[in-house]
């Protein structure tokens, strides 16, 4: 129900509440209010645009089995936005996100798997398909 709530304020363009209520329920750990909470942070909905903290949320949410999150932290290892870069996490987040039902993840994967040789990509389809992620 806060969620919906946190949801509701976003649509209706109250940032600064759905921030609050995203994030009191991130801090309690919440995966998915974790997730939405590092898209408040990306867009910066309700607070200032920070990637460095929407990874720091995405890798909970993502850790905490969120595919979108998963998705996030993908492209934020793509582009080097709030982390380092580094295609082959970019890669495993992508492909964590598509073997959890993320289509948008799709796309990146297939695009992103040009710039790794085979036996890379072998590798971190094997590790992102275990459960505890390697």
């Amino acid at each position: 129900p806060i969620l919906t709530r946190a949801v509701k304020a976003l649509e209706s363009g109250d940032f600064e509440t759905s921030f609050a209520l995203t994030e009191a329920l991130a801090i309690d750990g919440d995966p998915l209010a974790q997730h939405f909470l590092g898209w408040h942070y990306h867009k910066g909905l309700g607070v200032d645009a920070d990637d460095t903290k929407a990874v720091f949320w995405w890798q909970l949410a993502a850790k905490g089995g969120i595919p979108e999150a998963q998705q996030g932290l993908g492209w934020a290892y793509e582009n080097g936005r709030g982390i380092d870069k580094d295609l082959h996490h970019a890669y495993f987040w992508y492909a964590r996100a598509v073997n959890g039902g993320d289509q948008t993840a799709r796309e990146s994967l297939s695009l992103l798997a040009q710039a790794l040789s085979p036996e890379q990509i072998k590798n971190l389809e094997r590790l992102a398909s275990e459960p505890d992620g390697g």
